[in-house]
């Protein structure tokens, strides 16, 4: 949990040699962060504390991060297998109607899906199809990460025109379904 060996404690691991994490260059790069912190600094960062988003870079990116969507075997787009559409909320923007995208003729059918645990703004998980996936992910991986949620992700200023208004789009959604009348 701290990349260190288990047999000797004065050897760490990073990288692709250790078990049970994620093969992703950006991985390699935190826990070469944690063995310096752990060995250096007497740090007590752990590997369970990574919130880790993945990108698959086609045209357009897909990017995910926690508990989200995966693909079937005709390719399709889904539910993961440990998303049980009865335990989670769903918030979809799509790109059609974003300016940025409508600006530079892109992404007509991208989309941003954020699930939160049910009846909660508590954010389990994100899929993002667009040019930009990978970067717009990162807001939503840190969200996760400090507990940050939709409502939270749809206050916050989001700069114009931009393609990541979208992943604010589904906070105004999460607010929108909240609201109380008089």
């Amino acid at each position: 949990d701290y990349a260190r060996s288990v047999s000797n404690p004065n050897v760490y691991a990073v990288g692709d040699c250790v078990a049970n994490v994620p093969r992703l260059t950006h991985v390699s790069g935190e826990m070469a962060k944690v063995v310096v912190q752990n060995s250096l600094f007497e740090g007590q960062w752990k590997l369970s504390s990574f919130v880790v988003p993945a990108v698959m870079y086609t045209d357009p990116e897909y990017a995910t991060v926690g508990r989200s969507m995966s693909l079937d075997e005709n390719g399709r787009v889904v539910l993961a297998p440990n998303l049980d559409p009865d335990e989670v909320d769903v918030y979809r923007a799509e790109l059609r109607h974003n300016d940025r995208a409508i600006l530079d003729s892109s992404d007509d059918d991208g989309f941003v899906k954020i699930f939160c645990e049910k009846g909660t703004g508590r954010i389990v998980g994100c899929t993002i199809v667009s040019s930009r996936a990978g970067e717009m992910i990162n807001e939503v991986s840190l969200a996760i990460k400090h507990g940050i949620d939709l409502e939270g992700v749809g206050r916050n200023i989001h700069s114009y025109p931009t393609l990541g208004e979208t992943v604010m789009g589904c906070g105004l959604q999460y607010i929108n379904s909240n609201w109380k009348t008089f």
